[in-house]
């Protein structure tokens, strides 16, 4: 790792104890460089605003995340259990990223775009174990044959669209907070109906 990138790393890691102290629209560049120990005019160097701060870290974190998440999900038996388990995981970990940082509607919108700049490369790599543990499930005659990328492409893909619908009702609605409840049970019954399909 370079200077540059631990520096980086640095400043997320008192980033994110700023914004779980605070929450993200209430947190200041001010806080975050005395945090870090730079002066603000340093933070401009790599970041834009606290904002970019926020994404890049969450999403170096969620990469972490979904490494450990992966190992879990393996553990478990029979493919199903797999699949639904890192399914809800990983959406509670993103609700959770979301209402522990306390990120308002508003910002959510401002927030949004750079996120999937970002988020393409980690979506991929969750589409390709997925895509894996379903090749396996179908060697082991677990499941009947079908394709295991275009079955990891409509799970990863429906379910952030549910946690995304979730997002942008509470934007249009300007709630205050997201009710993310019915959008992980249609997320639920979405795997088990692409299961039951599945299995011989």
């Amino acid at each position: 790792m370079n200077k540059r990138d631990l520096v980086k790393k640095q400043i997320g890691k008192g980033a994110m104890q700023c914004f779980e102290k605070f929450g993200l629209d209430k947190t200041t560049l001010e806080d975050i460089a005395q945090t870090v120990g730079l002066n603000k005019a340093s933070l401009y160097y790599y970041y834009k605003n606290k904002e970019d701060i926020f994404v890049e870290t969450a999403l170096r974190e969620g990469e972490d995340y979904i490494l450990a998440l992966q190992e879990k999900a393996q553990q478990r038996k029979g493919i199903e259990n797999q699949v639904s388990y890192y399914m809800q995981a990983r959406f509670n970990y993103y609700k959770k990223v979301l209402n522990m940082n306390r990120v308002s509607t508003d910002t959510l919108n401002k927030i949004l775009p750079r996120f999937f700049e970002l988020y393409d490369a980690l979506m991929s790599r969750e589409k390709l174990f997925l895509s894996e543990l379903i090749r396996q499930a179908v060697a082991k005659g677990e499941l009947a044959q079908a394709n295991p990328a275009q079955i990891a492409s409509v799970l990863i893909n429906i379910s952030d669209a549910l946690k995304h619908s979730a997002e942008q009702k509470a934007i249009l609605k300007r709630d205050p907070g997201i009710d993310y409840a019915r959008s992980l049970q249609d997320m639920k019954l979405l795997v088990s109906l692409i299961f039951r399909g599945l299995k011989k």
